[in-house]
């Protein structure tokens, strides 16, 4: 079927529409894949790390403040530093609950915070025993305490917490480099879906022109 000239210019010109809404389209579903990640990592990994970082400080003013309190002989002057002791434990067991809610994003990562929390437990069964001995004044049994459950306990978890943090950074760096190659690859689709319609337009209007010349 011979098309007329009007035919032909309405079907270059769809032609154009299209590849231009092809172009748009892609363009528009890898902006919003790329959102989504970067919305995940924002939400999740970053907040995760910061909860992480969080326990790590309230669990070095844990030591610290049962190390005051260990240097004391009177009793209230015990008591502030067994006070933030106390409100720091609680600290640490909500983001503890507040990252299990919903801020472990791997198999991996429900491992580590899994032991995390067992070692947390064990090193505050250490401590309720050492402060114990500290309010008793009991010197000899705190320096027992503190050299073979305290400060084992203390360790382990400080570098179980150190682990979990370096495997968040990796993840949050993973992402990262996933959403730049998620662009890289938008960036190309585009590219070729414009050049497409550049070559479609470009054939027809070519076309046209013959077909006008042989008229």
């Amino acid at each position: 079927m011979q098309l007329t000239v009007n035919q032909r210019l309405i079907a270059i010109i769809a032609g154009a529409i299209v590849a231009l809404l092809a172009t748009g389209l892609i363009g528009f579903l890898g902006s919003q894949r790329l959102s989504e990640t970067l919305r995940h990592t924002d939400q999740t990994l970053i907040h995760s790390l910061a909860t992480l970082s969080g326990i790590e400080r309230d669990f070095l003013l844990i030591r610290v403040n049962a190390l005051y309190h260990l240097s004391y002989d009177r009793p209230e002057r015990k008591v502030p530093h067994e006070r933030i002791v106390r409100r720091n434990i609680e600290s640490i067991e909500k983001q503890l609950q507040e990252y299990a809610a919903g801020l472990a994003v791997t198999a991996r990562d429900r491992e580590l915070l899994q032991r995390d929390r067992q070692l947390f437990e064990q090193y505050r069964s250490a401590l309720e025993k050492v402060l114990s001995a500290s309010n008793s004044a009991n010197r000899e049994a705190a320096v027992l305490l503190i050299e073979s459950e305290w400060k084992p306990a203390g360790e382990r978890l400080t570098l179980a917490l150190a682990e979990h943090a370096r495997y968040k950074e990796r993840l949050v760096e993973q992402m990262a480099h996933e959403s730049m190659q998620s662009g890289q690859r938008n960036s190309l689709a585009v590219l070729i879906a414009t050049l497409a319609g550049i070559v479609l337009v470009t054939a027809a209007g070519l076309l046209l022109k013959r077909n006008l010349a042989a008229l």
